[in-house]
């Protein structure tokens, strides 16, 4: 079974699913993709008719992360600089909204009243995110005639054309209400396929994301662990870290000795330290034991995303070694059976820490 088709997965005795595939079709700056995510999101909070502004908004929501955290491009660059129009409009929110945000990751409410606060710097590429979604989106389920409409931009012939069209064709996925202004012209969506995707959700949804990263991936040769930084970030995915703290913990409550921070070599108080991505974490994606070092919370704040310098990697290392050691090579046995505990509560989040 291919899983990069839709209609080998799903069936519908009274829609063209094959149609819905197609969506993604002729797709080279990624758009559809995000596109067709945000009216996902919008059917799944049981809306069925909304404006272009408000699924535009939902692409910015939805791929914030991987611009701004793992800097992933979206589209073509020219010179370095985004020829996408939605990477493009994430950017200038981000340096728009540097003071307001911080280093902190905006919620998605944050993110929304960020995007009103900053419209008019947003607007030029928020009208030129028009053209794709929903006009170009919805091209599989139009005639030649509408499709001549779309690649002419003669928008306003063409809702009038697929109005007319879907008073006889059942199948349309959606319709559009003109409005002067172009992000307040609304979708409304059909019937028929809300409660087909609703039924279908997780199936549809997954078969979307799958396709996204494989073309996330094919934009950013090279980079590790696109499939896990285009996915959303979830509490069961971001996991936690707390085992992982306890583990440390326990080696001081077993050896007597304390904790130390490999980058200045000051003893940490187990109240009061954080456990740092040595290669961080916007790049490898994983909460990985390996990856984590002991470190004071206020320098894990300033340290953030940056890579550490070279001259670290021994004492990490080192570390590192120090702690597997005392768990599997400790003649103490006693030491040894407590601190197995603790890693073993760590190996199922922790799947490649060895």
């Amino acid at each position: 079974m291919d899983s990069s088709k839709l209609s080998t997965i799903l069936y519908s005795n009274k829609l063209d699913v094959k149609k819905f595939e197609n969506l993604l079709s002729n797709n080279d700056q990624g758009y559809k993709f995000f596109g067709l995510e945000a009216i996902l999101k919008l059917i799944a909070q049981n809306r069925q008719v909304f404006t272009f502004e408000d699924v535009i908004d939902e692409m910015i929501v939805g791929a914030w992360r991987m611009v701004t955290h793992y800097h992933l491009r979206l589209g073509h660059t020219v010179n370095g600089n985004a020829e996408n129009f939605l990477e493009h409009a994430i950017r200038i929110l981000y340096e728009c909204s540097k003071k307001d945000v911080g280093n902190k990751s905006p919620s998605k409410d944050r993110l929304l009243f960020l995007i009103q606060k900053y419209q008019d710097d947003l607007m030029d590429d928020k009208l030129d995110l028009t053209d794709y979604v929903p006009y170009r989106l919805i091209k599989p389920f139009v005639e030649k005639e509408g499709k001549d409409y779309i690649d002419r931009k003669n928008y306003s012939r063409f809702i009038a054309y697929l109005n007319t069209f879907t008073k006889v064709n059942h199948e349309f996925f959606y319709d559009i209400t003109d409005a002067e202004n172009p992000l307040k012209r609304k979708i409304r969506l059909n019937e028929e396929w809300v409660n087909f995707i609703l039924q279908n959700y997780a199936v549809i949804m997954g078969w979307l994301r799958f396709n996204k990263a494989l073309f996330i991936q094919d934009r950013n040769p090279g980079v590790p662990g696109v499939m896990y930084k285009v996915a959303p970030e979830t509490e069961e995915k971001r996991k936690s870290l707390k085992n992982a703290r306890e583990l440390w913990i326990a080696t001081v409550d077993v050896t007597g000795r304390p904790l130390y921070e490999i980058y200045t070599g000051n003893e940490l108080s187990i109240d009061e330290f954080d456990l740092d991505h040595f290669v961080p974490r916007s790049y490898v994606s994983n909460d990985e034991l390996w990856n984590l070092t002991p470190m004071a919370k206020k320098l894990n704040s300033s340290k953030n995303n940056k890579l550490p310098e070279r001259r670290y990697i021994k004492d990490f290392v080192e570390y590192n070694y120090y702690l597997y050691s005392l768990i599997f090579a400790n003649g103490n046995k006693d030491q040894t059976a407590i601190l197995k505990q603790y890693f073993d509560r760590c190996e199922n989040q922790h799947l490649n820490a060895i």
